[in-house]
């Protein structure tokens, strides 16, 4: 062998060993993470005997009727979780537990104490927020050396604030009227300024950057000229937190509006007034005339779908479709697509009237997770899985020592590490659910759903007092939930809404129809005794009223 031969052959062996270390520590970096989050979307495939003008799932859920196909793809080369639930069906408590791993009945947030001291039964529903003094998931992340950004909808912290428009001077909040024109300087400039304050709002709860942000649902802008989705805006600022960190690991929560009311499916004068028809200028930091082309234009997406001859009514889908692949695009241009977890869920379900309840329709959410570097293409994970487990999910994919965590969050959920990397087996014996007066429990096969009042309510009950319904009329027992047209959607589309006990076969009744409690006892009582289990870890928080 000649010195030149051994030159080329070494400089190709310290080439492949050299190319071999930079993969290994491309794998083993600590991956960036980020959490797509629609708002009211169920993963149940809509009937033609279905209330119509409802949510959709995505495709890879398998409804035919929707465009998907960027989602579907990130979808298919991941994992599928085909039994994803959340803990609660409304947008406060689910979004407490994605962001804690605990169930929004262990709040101790100020609005939530104050209504149900230590001592009292609880009522989670849109009273429940994140605690500025307790550790959390970005605090963890930021900790372990994470860039923490959130865009979209709060509904989360500080929830007198963003209810109470009345007070907002009094808060250091700029007002304006509900009819104002965002088009006019000041009032897109007092629109902008309460955007800003809402942003470090929001950033004292372990968030490093906060944009396109907002405190609840559209309509607490408290503006009727932007009572409408902007997904355009939100989008941009996530593309900037990514812009901004792309050099650093990073964990991004991003919570859409679509396809939560002003549904953008809604047409008026022959128009989608509430979405795609909508003025994208309009924002919620009042008028901004800039440019969004890293997405197509509002009628292009319309167009593409009538040419695809799909439902146009829910085109919505394919514009979110667009937004997750202007984030796809913009992670593959900074090389780090491989290493980037994608989660895409929905923070709780609404078919057919489910949001407000303990059923299928409400609790059962999409969700898929996208990782080259760490799940291979084609999974499905047939098992429960709930949104306690996000947080323990994370922590264990960045080495955060679990066993710390548990001390710091006393969270619920269970790490899905595992399963991410092929793992079959079971990770739940069961699952629990809260919600205002309802408790439930559901194993693989069965679910158990217990309706217990506060002993003032139950003794009106007994003494056969009518509680006030929606629009003034009369009923024999209260909605589960303070907000009484949520509460009266969710009764007048689900027959067995106030059944006290409701005892469910999954395999053979998975839409709920029929109620076998009573001839099912000894199921029932061992659903029961899981009920109680859960329930007994709630410290200081009642639980003999489901015994009886």
């Amino acid at each position: 062998m000649t010195f030149n031969n051994f030159k080329t052959i070494a400089a190709i062996f310290f080439l492949v060993l050299f190319s071999s270390h930079k993969s290994i520590a491309q794998n083993t970096k600590k991956p960036n993470i980020i959490f797509i989050m629609t708002d009211d979307q169920s993963s149940i495939v809509l009937k033609e005997t279905d209330r119509k003008n409802q949510s959709r799932p995505f495709g890879f859920n398998g409804d035919s009727q929707v465009v998907t196909p960027i989602i579907d793809d990130l979808a298919k080369n991941g994992m599928i979780f085909t039994r994803a639930y959340v803990s609660s069906s409304v947008c406060a408590p689910s979004r407490y537990t994605t962001l804690t791993g605990r169930y929004a009945g262990r709040s101790e947030g100020p609005v939530f104490m104050k209504q149900h001291p230590n001592g009292s039964m609880t009522r989670v529903e849109n009273n429940t927020e994140l605690e500025i003094d307790r550790e959390n998931l970005p605090r963890l992340l930021q900790k372990a050396g994470y860039k923490t950004g959130f865009v979209g909808k709060s509904h989360l912290v500080a929830h007198e604030l963003a209810n109470q428009r009345k007070n907002w001077g009094d808060n250091g909040f700029k007002e304006y009227d509900k009819d104002a024109d965002p088009n006019d300087i000041n009032v897109s400039d007092a629109m902008a300024y309460n955007h800003k304050k809402w942003a470090e709002i929001i950033k004292k709860y372990g968030f490093d950057y906060a944009n396109g942000v907002y405190a609840g649902n559209l309509k607490e802008l408290f503006n009727d000229s932007i009572n409408v989705h902007n997904l355009e805006w939100k989008n941009k600022a996530a593309l900037d937190f990514i812009d901004q960190n792309k050099k650093n690991p990073f964990y991004l929560y991003y919570s859409e509006t679509i396809p939560h009311g002003p549904a953008p499916w809604i047409k008026k004068n022959g128009k989608y007034v509430f979405g795609l028809d909508a003025n994208p200028k309009f924002t919620g930091e009042g008028y901004k005339d800039i440019s969004y082309s890293f997405l197509p234009t509002r009628a292009q997406i319309l167009e593409e779908v009538k040419n695809l001859d799909k439902d146009v009514a829910h085109a919505w889908l394919r514009w979110f479709d667009h937004a997750v692949g202007a984030i796809v695009k913009k992670l593959k241009e900074e090389g780090i697509y491989e290493n980037t977890l994608i989660v895409i869920t929905s923070d709780h379900g609404d078919y057919n009237g489910g949001k407000t309840t303990l059923y299928e329709g409400g609790i059962k959410i999409p969700l898929m997770m996208h990782w080259p570097n760490g799940i291979k293409p084609n999974q499905t994970f047939d098992e429960l899985v709930q949104n306690i487990d996000y947080t323990p999910t994370f922590l264990d994919l960045v080495g955060v020592n679990l066993q710390e965590a548990q001390k710091k969050l006393n969270y619920d959920g269970i790490s899905l590490k595992n399963v991410l990397k092929g793992e079959k087996n079971p990770v739940h014996e069961h699952l629990f659910f809260e919600l205002g007066y309802a408790r439930g429990v559901m194993t693989k096969d069965w679910k158990y759903i217990a309706i217990r009042y506060d002993n003032q309510t139950q003794k009106k009950i007994e003494e056969g007092l009518e509680f006030n319904g929606w629009k003034g009329e009369k009923l024999k027992f209260p909605y589960y939930v303070r907000n009484a047209h949520l509460g009266n959607f969710a009764s007048t589309n689900n027959s067995l809404y106030f059944d006290t006990d409701q005892l469910f076969n999954l395999v053979e009744d998975p839409r709920e129809t029929k109620n076998i409690f009573k001839n099912n006892t000894e199921k029932a009582e061992e659903l029961k005794k899981l009920l109680i289990k859960s329930l007994k870890s709630f410290p200081n928080r009642p639980y003999a009223e489901f015994v009886n």
